[in-house]
Formats: structure tokens, sequence, C-alpha cells
């Protein structure tokens, strides 16, 4: 049973639920490029093995981010819940929200992901980060928000 399983209130139904994009996974290839690119300019053995070493354990620190990050939005609240042995959570009530930024870099904007930022009562700002497909996310806050 998920986290959000868990904390999800009586008779509140989920209404869309994600994970981080893809787009998480970008330092693996970064380090599998760059040992291709010393094995291809004859660099020592030893950097190579290094870069190839680095890239396993940024991949398996990206699982680990992917599998235990979720973003929920149900009929009453908005929750995230990011990490697996240190979990940060946030809550926030539907009817907390006053306002819902989108940031996107042009990575984003050609990959279809960014920083979704839930201002919420009293000034605070909560942001979600790498949520795939951040337009959706908002109209669907903004749906439950306009059947209230």
């Amino acid at each position: 049973m998920s986290y959000i399983q868990k904390t999800l209130l009586p008779e509140e139904k989920i209404l869309y639920h994600t994970k981080p994009h893809f787009i998480i996974f970008y330092q693996i290839f970064i380090w599998l490029l760059l040992a291709a690119l010393a094995s291809a300019f004859d660099i020592d053995p030893f950097f190579i093995n290094l870069m190839l070493i680095m890239s396993f354990f940024s991949c398996i620190g990206s699982l680990i981010n992917y599998y235990c990050s979720e973003y929920v939005i149900t009929n009453r609240r908005i929750l995230m819940k990011t990490g697996f042995i240190r979990r940060t959570s946030l809550e926030i009530f539907l009817d907390r929200v006053e306002g819902i930024y989108i940031d996107q870099s042009i990575t984003g904007r050609i990959l279809n992901f960014g920083t979704l930022i839930i201002a919420g009562v009293g000034g605070t700002k909560n942001p979600f980060f790498y949520i795939p497909d951040p337009l959706k996310f908002r109209s669907c806050i903004q749906e439950r928000l306009g059947q209230k």
C-alpha cells in the first residue's frame, strides 16, 4: 500500500496521480556519454571505469527518486511525497489554494515537464519539481477548484 493510499481521508478519491518526469534520469546519460567520449579519445581506463561507476550510482539514485515520489490530486487535497529513507511530504487542502504557477525551461517545454508552484493561503509557496505535463496537472486542480 502506497503512502498516498494510507493517508487518504474518508470518502476521498484520487483524481490524478503521477510520478516525476523521466528527465530525472539525465545524469546517467551524461556519465555514459562522458565514458564513451573518454573511450573514443583513449583516456586512461581508470577514468572510464570511474565514469561508469558514477553512472551506476546515478541510476540507483534516480530509480529511488522515481519510485519513491508521488504527486496526487484528490477531491479534497493536493499531495506530494518524495524520499525513501528521508521522506518529505506536503498536503494542501484545495480550499487553501490561492494560485498555481508553472515554471518551464526551454528543455521543459520541449520534453513537457516543469515545476508547479502552489501558492497557499498566507503566502506559502510549495514547489512540485519535475511534473510531467504540468498544464494537465494545473487544469485538473483548476477543474476541482471550479466545482467548489
